[in-house]
């Protein structure tokens, strides 16, 4: 009976809700858009930068935008050959978070939604360019909550 009482309460504090920092230190912290080309995919040529428009909190599921770009054109647009995917990531947890929405939303522009970050702790943010559920190339974006 005690091995369940404490299995109960492992779960039941495990995967608290996060009690998320301040989001204006974070967002200078994570947003991509400080280089040229911050994420680089090399199977495609293209950059990738990624802003939060909503940062996830107790209150709000976040939303950020990314664009795909042409390596030496930032103002150019590009969508991707490939299906752009976005993955959460706990690697000292081994497990990930609730899956996110990817929209299309121009050309070369997705939203992605559904951004919940399960709890404190360093994060990978994973984004995939895919052709069905193979992934071609990845590159990850560490955060830290």
């Amino acid at each position: 009976m005690k091995i369940y009482f404490l299995l109960f309460m492992t779960l039941l504090y495990s995967c608290a809700k996060p009690n998320y920092v301040d989001p204006a230190n974070l967002k200078e912290q994570n947003n991509s858009g400080q280089s040229s080309c911050p994420i680089y995919f090399e199977e495609e040529r293209l950059c990738l930068s990624m802003n939060w428009t909503t940062f996830p909190s107790e209150e709000s599921v976040g939303t950020f935008v990314m664009k795909f770009y042409a390596e030496d054109a930032p103002e150019i647009l590009v969508t991707p050959h490939y299906t752009p995917f976005v993955k959460l990531w706990m690697p000292s947890m081994g497990h990930g978070s609730s899956p996110v929405t990817v929209t299309k939303i121009a050309e070369g522009t997705y939203e992605v939604s559904e951004v919940y970050f399960i709890m404190l702790g360093e994060w990978e943010i994973r984004y995939q360019l895919k052709n069905n559920e193979d992934v071609i190339e990845e590159q990850i974006q560490n955060i830290t909550l």
